[in-house]
């Protein structure tokens, strides 16, 4: 990894995202433990929804798709 500072800017989007990946998990747990949600449901779902946006050009950026590809792997089982 590397040992590069980041900028403050830089410093707030990186925490802004371990906060967002956090509180999915948070909420996803909660869910799966009151039978709401099947384990690995939300994941699996957020995969369709991406390979479904990916086929229709110009809905999502790239930049937003790797960060939902990043949320899905934080919240896979």
């Amino acid at each position: 990894m590397s040992s590069k500072k980041l900028s403050p800017d830089g410093e707030v989007t990186v925490a802004y995202g371990a906060a967002m990946v956090a509180a999915f998990q948070v909420l996803i747990n909660c869910l799966e433990e009151s039978d709401a949600l099947l384990p690995g449901q939300f994941p699996d779902a957020l995969g369709v929804y991406m390979e479904m946006v990916k086929s229709q050009e110009g809905n999502l950026s790239e930049m937003t798709l790797a960060v939902l590809h990043d949320i899905r792997m934080a919240t896979l089982n």
